[in-house]
């Protein structure tokens, strides 16, 4: 057998070496091939490239081309005024990744763990929320689909202007317990609903006391009884207040939530159904039974002899006796109070309480009994005519009042007696023998005595005894931790202090459980709202989760672990990784930075602070601050796997939180180093309200009048009192005063940058706002010819250079800014940002919701909101508009990083012509100026450096020509000399092809384009092709494919060393074969892919064979004239998926695959291959 299996393995061991050297031949000989080949092919594809781009139109008349003649000509402009001197770097470029997968697969911790030690890092969200994205979406369109299917598409096409006829959002069609509620029905278990339920009680224990005595003693209890005095006084108040409380009661009722097989239920209709099948009958009765005593006991005499005899003391006490039916409403009450005082959890509380009910018990039952023996004795009395007799005492007859000669007493005297009587019994009985009902009522008083009395020690007795097991239980516990530490010889100081924790711990935590089998899970899961509740309810998020997805709050609380901490304790240390959301509960606590945690420290006692919530949205994030427990403490975590696989149940609720992780991952970012610790708390807690009041579900439940769009006003601002400036007044000064216009003077010349009122400050938006004063205060220094204010901000190495500004300056010059241009256009800089506001644009027709297409909107239809745009003439409002039309047509930046083709800016030069000419284009520029300066905010310009003034004065200098040159020479030109700024002469088109995508890779230095190259060569020839035929096309006289969110794509390639550069780029020729196979025809010369999502899954895929295979589990969707491509979540549940054996031998078997095909058209290359 052993021979057997070392045969066996030294067989396998022989075929996998022999395959190991049959792949590494194959590669050897393709590597050859390649080489051999290359030279061919590519002056091949340089020359068909070259014939296929013939088409294009030049015009012959240019004096701008040039006598010479050479393979570029044909594309590019010659002194076409772009041209600029460019600053090489020598900033370290791509790393050219040969590693293998196993230690890129050692490397994957290191990486996540540097990603999230940045300084400002770009957070994304999770491959589980990504994943529960997807699932939440599919599961959301499906009820959609259905919902259409069910009510039709008209009610789609009701959607007007927003005014009256606001659009639902879609997540109210998806039903909610809050949805189905009113707003006056009540919780059962709600602190109003249980004080109604105390008062009731109180009421039902008054009556159980009163109406024994008013039978035994004959006291009159109307409330409209004349001339009360003393204490008839108190009991008639007593009366009149039953018969108002109880009819209440029953209104109270038919507004209070049941349970129903453990779900509440809230709805009107299931409330009054139910009420009218329990209740509602026994309180009538015995309200109708409340209201005829009173009236019938008010009948005068005078009054009709119908009524008369129902006066009598007899039929009165009947009817009132019938209002002790009530106690049996006291059941529930009694539960409540008794669950309220467990939950409490203290152990003297509980026996106190034990032994109140006892006594309440056994006061009420003796009460009951003295007055039954006193009715009986009188009647005894009476049935023997000794009532009146006094000399009956001397005969020794009659009842047992006549015996102690109590007859003629006072009342208070009698029932005292009555007490004494049924408390202690005389042995044997004093009573007349001839009194057989005195000795038969006698003998059911003792009995029914030893029962309750019984009954009562018993279950004291019980009570004591699980008070003692419990206190065993700890005794046991301690003392087992005593010998512990005393075997092994701890010191007195440590021991003292463990012995504390462990009393803390054992006092907040019980160490005695239950049976989960006992109660239903919806239960179950109720106890754990009721317990932990208001430890989430104090986040603005989960509060809105428990008023619109109660269960899914529920189940949150149930995952919420609970750890001790003893003192002086770190509950976490600033720049540890953050796993979970922690949330302090019990104790004191302090909150530091490391740098300075002696005297920057935030204090706080028994608060609910929220802590690391970042953490659960994204893959790696460090702790910006420590959290120390400066007592025993108590805190409670929530991972991001939880919380993903509670969200996997509910669709609706995961929609809500994939938003608000979205905007509260956009809205994060990591705190200075010389930030407070009550900075850093305040931070967050402003993110988490920001972005909570942006959520769409929170916008359905609320609306902030100074947020909605209809209430949407700053006319009360221009006549704000002290307020002096004006648009026109500003903008005059910026041209002809000698004197700087201050921040403050823009704030109140433009009343959309107030600071309390405006809108950035009304939707919590700071950085747009800064943002918005960057751009105006850069384009005021600009106007002014202020380089000191423009650079302030700007660090002192790689600062814009004065020829720099000189050339920023000669673009201005050629925009003619008048003073009606310079204050239309300070305007739009202020009001783009709104666009961004997602609670405003929400609010809007969906078709409107895109930034420049909201901002247009609303000059249109409420421009009460924008006041300072009534200060503009028609034209200078018409200018506004078409510069916003235009705006949302052509984006300047993707012109910069190549992302857009020439045919964009063709459409842009027909949108010239129609739109005014030469006037839309130098304001359009002028705007440019301003908002490229502002893009990272600072007072002036941050963005506009040394190197990115590079780019931007290119493009800018090349938007002076649009109406001028051709679009597509024009756009070829400004890439030639972005290679010429990255010492890359392009000599072929080939050239021009690879220095796009250098631009789409946002390269900026020669070290990176090299490592670009490189990552180029890697490629193979058919590869090359495809994306040479992609990267020219033009999108006027070729067919262009845009691809959205390219350059972040390739961006986080090169970052992530499981994608790199040479793979993704393989991918997109597979995606770029994939859409043209899906549209061939390109009815349209320019085809939009919106690549966000992959973007997304390049940033976090962990797996080289799953992002190289990504593809075959997308999903290309078309909607309108746009395609998007969704990496489903197939592709997010495996983003993270080990490098497995499987996964190897996959990887290796598709390598030879794609190098035999590689192979093959090698061969068909060398028997006569012919390029694309």
């Amino acid at each position: 057998m052993p021979s057997l299996l070392a045969e066996t393995q030294s067989s396998v061991a022989q075929r996998f070496a022999s395959l190991e050297a049959e792949l590494q031949t194959a590669f050897g000989d393709i590597r050859k091939q390649v080489g051999l080949a290359h030279k061919a092919i590519e002056s091949d594809l340089v020359r068909n490239l070259e014939r296929s781009h013939g088409s294009v139109e030049v015009p012959s008349a240019s004096p701008l081309l040039a006598a010479e003649v050479s393979p570029l000509d044909s594309w590019i402009l010659k002194d076409a005024g772009i041209t600029m001197t460019m600053t090489v770097s020598d900033a370290p470029g791509p790393k050219d990744s040969t590693m293998s997968v196993g230690a890129l697969v050692l490397q994957q911790t290191a990486a996540a763990l540097q990603e999230g030690a940045s300084s400002q890092p770009h957070f994304r969200l999770n491959s589980h929320l990504m994943e529960i994205s997807q699932k939440a979406g599919e599961a959301v369109e499906t009820v959609s689909r259905r919902t259409k299917h069910k009510f039709g598409s008209s009610s789609a096409t009701q959607m007007g202007s927003l005014g009256s006829h606001r659009q639902k959002s879609p997540t109210k069609s998806l039903h909610s317990e809050f949805d189905k509620c009113d707003s006056i029905v009540v919780s059962p278990n709600s602190k109003f609903r249980v004080g109604w339920d105390f008062a009731s009680v109180t009421l039902i224990i008054l009556d159980a006391f009163l109406l024994p005595l008013t039978m035994a003693f004959d006291l009159d209890v109307s409330p409209f009884t004349a001339g009360a005095k003393g204490g008839e006084v108190l009991l008639q108040v007593l009366a009149m207040t039953s018969l108002i409380f109880w009819p209440l009661d029953m209104v109270m009722s038919f507004n209070t939530g049941f349970y129903r097989k453990g779900a509440l239920q809230l709805k009107r209709k299931d409330i009054c159904l139910h009420y009218l099948k329990t209740w509602f009958a026994f309180d009538v009765c015995v309200l109708a039974v409340d209201y005829t005593a009173g009236f019938v006991g008010n009948v005068s005499k005078e009054q009709g002899d119908l009524l008369r005899p129902l006066r009598s003391a007899r039929y009165l006490r009947l009817l009132r006796t019938l209002r002790i039916l009530r106690i049996f409403k006291a059941g529930k009450v009694n539960v409540i109070i008794e669950n309220l005082v467990i939950s409490m959890g203290r152990q003297w509380l509980i026996l106190l309480f034990t032994i109140g009910r006892m006594l309440m018990v056994i006061g009420g039952v003796t009460h009951v009994l003295a007055c039954v023996f006193f009715v009986v004795g009188k009647a005894v009395s009476e049935a023997r005519g000794l009532q009146a007799v006094p000399e009956a005492q001397d005969l020794k007859m009659g009842s047992w009042i006549d015996i102690a000669q109590i007859a003629l007493s006072d009342p208070s005297i009698q029932y005292v007696h009555a007490i004494g009587w049924i408390l202690l019994p005389p042995a044997p009985p004093q009573l007349d023998p001839e009194s057989g009902l005195e000795h038969v009522v006698a003998v059911l008083v003792f009995v029914l005595t030893v029962l309750v009395i019984g009954s009562a020690l018993s279950i004291l007795t019980g009570t004591l005894h699980e008070i003692r097991q419990v206190n065993n239980e700890r005794s046991r516990k301690r003392r087992e931790l005593r010998i512990f530490l005393q075997t092994k010889a701890v010191s007195t100081e440590l021991m003292m202090r463990i012995m504390s924790y462990a009393d803390y711990k054992m006092t907040r935590h019980s160490p005695i459980g239950y049976d989960t089998s006992l109660i239903s899970p919806v239960l179950h899961a109720e106890l754990a709202t009721f317990q932990l509740g208001d430890h989430l309810r104090g986040h603005p998020l989960y509060l809105l989760t428990s008023k619109i997805f109660p269960q899914v709050f529920a189940e949150f609380c149930r995952s919420l672990d609970k750890t001790y901490f003893s003192e002086a304790e770190s509950v976490f240390i600033e720049a540890s990784l953050a796993e979970s959301m922690y949330i302090t509960s019990h104790g004191a606590f302090s909150v530091g930075t490391e740098l300075d945690m002696a005297n920057n420290v935030c204090n706080f006692v028994n608060e609910h602070r929220y802590f690391a919530e970042v953490s659960m949205y994204v893959e790696a994030v460090m702790h910006d601050c420590t959290l120390v427990a400066e007592s025993f403490a108590e805190v409670f975590k929530l991972s991001g796997h939880k919380l993903a696989d509670i969200l996997s149940h509910s669709p609706p609720c995961a929609t809500m939180f994939v938003e608000y992780a979205t905007e509260f991952v956009g809205r994060y970012s990591s705190p200075d180093v010389d930030a407070s610790a009550h900075e850093i708390l305040q931070a967050s807690e402003d993110c988490a309200k920001n972005a909570s009041e942006c959520n769409s579900f929170y916008l359905d439940l609320y609306m902030d009048d100074r947020k909605a769009i209809r209430y949407l006003s700053l006319q009360s601002l221009t006549s704000k009192p002290g307020r002096t400036a004006s648009p026109a007044a500003f903008t005059a000064k910026v041209l002809n005063s000698s004197i700087v216009p201050s921040l403050e003077e823009l704030r109140d010349a433009f009343v959309e940058l107030d600071v309390e009122s405006g809108l950035h400050a009304r939707f919590s938006e700071p950085k747009e706002q800064e943002r918005a004063e960057s751009a105006i205060l850069s384009l005021v220094s600009l106007v002014r010819d202020d380089y000191t204010a423009y650079i302030l901000p700007q660090r002192e190495n790689g600062r814009l250079t004065r020829a720099q500004w000189q050339q920023l300056r000669s673009i201005l010059e050629w925009a003619g800014p008048t003073q009606e241009k310079l204050q239309a256009a300070i305007l739009l800089l202020a009001i783009r940002g709104i666009g961004k506001f997602r609670s405003l644009t929400r609010q809007l027709p969906p078709i409107r919701r895109r930034p420049e297409a909201a901002v247009r909107y609303i000059l249109e239809q409420y421009s009460d909101a924008m006041p300072s745009s009534k200060s503009m003439d028609k034209n200078m409002s018409t200018l506004v508009m078409d510069a916003l039309e235009l705006q949302q047509e052509f984006n300047f930046a993707q012109m910069l990083q190549g992302e857009n083709v020439a045919g964009n800016l063709c459409q842009l030069k027909d949108f010239m012509r129609t739109k005014g000419g030469e006037d839309t284009l130098k304001f359009f520029v002028l705007i440019l100026l301003g908002f490229m300066s502002g893009l990272a905010g600072g007072t002036g310009s941050r963005f506009m450096t040394c190197r990115n003034a590079e780019t931007t004065i290119m493009g800018l200098n090349a938007m002076k020509h649009v109406l001028n040159e051709d679009p597509a020479r024009l756009y070829w030109t400004y890439i030639y000399h972005r290679g010429l700024g990255l010492s890359r002469a392009p000599q072929h088109s080939t050239d021009l092809a690879v220095i796009r995508l250098a631009c789409l890779c946002r390269i900026q230095t020669q070290k990176d384009f090299l490592g670009l190259q490189r990552s180029w060569d890697a490629l193979g020839t058919p590869e090359q092709q495809e994306l040479c035929k992609h990267l020219l096309a033009d999108g006027i006289t070729n067919p262009a494919v845009i691809f959205e969110f390219l350059p972040l794509c390739l961006e986080r390639a090169n970052t992530n060393p499981f994608v790199t550069v040479p793979c993704f780029l393989e991918v997109l020729v597979e995606l770029i074969q994939a859409v043209r196979s899906s549209e061939p025809a390109l009815q349209s010369r320019m085809l939009t892919v919106d690549l966000a999502d992959m973007a997304a899954f390049t940033l976090m895929v962990r797996n080289s064979f799953i992002f190289q295979t990504c593809l075959s589990r997308a999903k290309l969707n078309k909607q309108d004239d746009r395609f998007y491509l969704e990496v489903t979540q197939e592709n997010w549940r495996r983003v993270s998926e080990p490098h497995t054996d499987i996964i190897m031998l996959a990887t290796s078997v598709r390598d030879l695959a794609r190098s035999q095909a590689k192979d093959q058209r090698q061969r068909l290359g060398d028997d006569g291959y012919c390029s694309v």
